[in-house]
């Protein structure tokens, strides 16, 4: 059984989800389905049940599941240690960042890395907070950068940049003409907001329950997982969203979402690298988290 087939095949499984999963792994949706098919194939056995809704696995992809994952792993750490020993940048790298992270902060600094390291495989993985570190721990990545806080025994946060969370509204909202929102005002307001697990859904319910309000009784009428998706939405007058104000740096200077911060309630974060206590990066992860604090330095 081919590796890459196991990946892809362990991707969907995780995400119930054949799209999915060809978003996580930066396939086409085609792919992610031959490279399953041909795994079938290869086993003489259905591995997946496909409907509209979702993708189950069956008893024998379950089996499979649990295989797949320690032979992947233990793949990993052997490519991890030889890389160490060699003390060479080179081979493959596999990354994971939360949205916020992976989508507005790191493509400049891979673009950098791929310039100063052309033969190192980059692969990039963009998912919520804490599908990062669940996928580190499981050893399917080499690195792991994520927004805000998650207590989690035998992993350690190393923060690297500050970010400011803000109410996002649409350019022509009445919150628009004050430098910042009133809780009580932005309480009434109906939301659109990342899915629950996600780093910045984390952080703003955090901060409004330290003010003493209840994030189970705001009036949510969207839940999405990519930011754009948000942002349009918001644009739109769907209703409003709490973001980075890295993930809106665009639309506010084309002026079609305004930005502002809640009144006494600070919504400041860090940025951080995951690290797994007792695990040490291979060289091409150390140079990658070096470029990283380099950028968030200058």
């Amino acid at each position: 059984m081919e590796e890459r087939r196991l990946s892809v095949f362990a991707a969907v499984a995780r995400a119930q989800s054949f799209s999915r999963a060809a978003e996580t792994m930066h396939l086409s949706q085609p792919a992610v389905s031959q490279q399953v098919a041909a795994l079938e194939a290869e086993l003489g056995v259905r591995l997946l049940e496909r409907s509209r809704r979702r993708v189950r696995l069956t008893a024998a992809g379950t089996a499979l599941l649990a295989h797949a994952e320690s032979l992947l792993r233990g793949m990993a750490e052997t490519r991890r240690s030889v890389a160490a020993a060699a003390a060479a940048i080179g081979g493959g790298l596999a990354i994971g960042a939360s949205l916020t992270v992976g989508e507005y902060v790191l493509p400049a600094v891979l673009a950098r890395f791929g310039r100063l390291h052309p033969h190192v495989r980059l692969r990039s993985e963009v998912d919520n907070s804490t599908q990062v570190v669940r996928r580190l721990m499981d050893g399917a990545l080499d690195v792991g950068f994520i927004e805000g806080d998650l207590a989690v025994p035998g992993v350690v946060l190393r923060p690297f940049r500050r970010d400011e969370l803000v109410v996002v509204a649409p350019a022509d909202h009445r919150f628009a003409e004050a430098a910042e929102v009133p809780l009580d005002e932005l309480l009434q307001e109906p939301f659109v907001l990342r899915e629950p697990g996600s780093g910045t859904r984390q952080v703003m319910e955090r901060r409004l329950q330290a003010a003493g309000v209840d994030a189970g009784n705001l009036r949510v009428v969207l839940e999405q997982t990519g930011t754009e998706a948000i942002k349009a939405a918001v644009e739109a007058g769907l209703g409003v969203s709490v973001l980075s104000r890295a993930a809106v740096a665009k639309e506010l200077l084309l002026h079609t979402l305004v930005a502002r911060p809640v009144r006494g309630v600070p919504m400041v974060r860090d940025m951080s690298e995951v690290q797994l206590t007792g695990r040490t990066l291979i060289p091409a992860a150390r140079e990658l988290v070096k470029l990283l604090r380099g950028d968030a330095d200058a």
